[in-house]
């Protein structure tokens, strides 16, 4: 039997056809992870006490800290997220920042994870951890300022700042943490109770849990 010669070129040319448009995604991915990152913009909205919208598009999340919900969908918003969204707009709004990173640079979502600092260079993610309007964010995956807002919101809870003197909660006799997520929950929290047993900690009060930088779970709401 004759082989056929354009047969091979053929194969050759439809193989390639099937791989390209494999690779693509893989490039262009590479390609926008190339981009460089802003390190400074104008913020056009403020969306809560931890995260903004800058001119250019990009949406900055506060690296490191957590502010109360404000209302959305058919949630009502946390005690002080309306307080805190307005904290974070008169330092910030129609305002030029600048734009410091850490170790993860984008969350999940595709925000980017940013020390925000105002013009006259005070670090907004800082400041709103002293007015009592957020609380430490951390994970496993570093945080080099971790110590410096642990002190910091220490020290606004021993005051009673913001969050920390105006929201009650209903209180339990114990919490758990998990030792690698850093979220705490009610003893009875669904999520809490998935917990692996060697993540978890057991924390005599809800303050101590904030004490050693946990936050709170965002489902039992400790």
């Amino acid at each position: 039997m004759m082989k056929s010669r354009g047969g091979g070129k053929i194969v050759k040319l439809v193989l390639v056809g099937i791989l390209i448009p494999m690779f693509l995604p893989t490039i262009s991915r590479g390609g926008a992870a190339a981009q460089p990152l802003p390190h400074q913009g104008r913020v056009k909205a403020v969306f809560d006490g931890d995260t903004i919208l800058l001119e250019s598009g990009e949406k900055i999340r506060y690296l490191g800290i957590d502010a109360p919900e404000t209302a959305h969908d058919d949630s009502p918003a946390d005690c002080m997220g309306d307080e805190a969204r307005e904290a974070n707009a008169r330092l910030v709004l129609h305002r030029s920042v600048t734009l410091r990173y850490d170790e993860e640079k984008r969350d999940r979502y595709g925000r980017l994870l940013a020390y925000v600092h105002a013009p006259d260079g005070t670090c907004v993610n800082e400041a709103l951890l002293r007015s009592g309007h957020a609380f430490v964010f951390r994970k496993n995956g570093g945080l080099r300022r971790f110590r410096e807002f642990l002190r910091v919101q220490r020290e606004a809870m021993g005051e009673h700042r913001g969050l920390w003197g105006e929201c009650s909660v209903k209180l339990e006799d114990f919490y758990l943490g998990n030792e690698n997520s850093f979220v705490f929950h009610r003893p009875d929290c669904h999520y809490g109770k998935r917990m692996s047993r060697r993540n978890r900690v057991r924390f005599d009060s809800r303050l101590s849990a904030f004490h050693e930088g946990y936050r709170p779970c965002r489902r039992c709401k400790p």
